[in-house]
């Protein structure tokens, strides 16, 4: 029986014929697990390296400035593309950057259900609650639901919920040293 091929493995194939010996030497970097976060709606990431045309338009339309661009010293294939840092800019899950997308990079599906771009950790040695201080901000701060949850008058992350927005790490009291912080869905092991 034939097997279908899913539209990873068509334009990875499709992808490395095209560039030949040269394609044999970028995707496997590509498949790489990645520590950066990209917009909400992204695409896998072949799919997404593919399809974006580094117009910058999702940077720009950005309300809250977190989008960036990652510039030629990050290296070619990631030159001219977008990530965002929530630690440092929470982002508002606007969907502002996927709207404008002219290329579907980056998509809003059609539940309207954006996937997560990470997920929030706490680092109990820097976390004030963890060291018997009375504080809630950051989950205060979380807009979604459940996401983030005091047990024991300590924060705890609920994976299931969280989106990886930032929010709570921006609202964290700590300055120098944040209680929270957001890695990559594809930097977690």
């Amino acid at each position: 029986m034939k097997e279908l091929l899913n539209r990873r493995e068509f334009l990875t194939g499709n992808l490395k014929s095209a560039l030949g010996l040269f394609g044999q030497m970028i995707i496997p970097t590509i498949d790489q697990e990645r520590t950066f976060i990209r917009p909400p709606g992204a695409q896998d990431e072949i799919v997404f390296l593919t399809s974006c045309t580094r117009c910058g338009i999702c940077r720009d339309v950005c309300p809250v400035t977190t989008i960036q661009l990652f510039n030629i010293e990050s290296g070619a294939k990631l030159a001219g593309t977008p990530f965002l840092n929530p630690n440092e800019i929470a982002c508002t899950y606007c969907n502002e950057c996927s709207k404008h997308c002219p290329t579907d990079a980056l998509e809003v599906p059609e539940n309207g259900m954006v996937p997560p771009i990470g997920i929030a950790k706490v680092m109990k040695k820097n976390c004030i609650a963890y060291q018997d201080v009375m504080c809630d901000y950051c989950i205060r701060a979380c807009p979604i639901s459940g996401a983030l949850t005091l047990e024991n008058g300590k924060p705890k992350v609920d994976s299931d919920f969280c989106n990886g927005c930032g929010q709570c790490v921006t609202s964290c009291i700590q300055h120098d040293t944040k209680g929270l912080y957001v890695k990559a869905l594809s930097s977690l092991s």
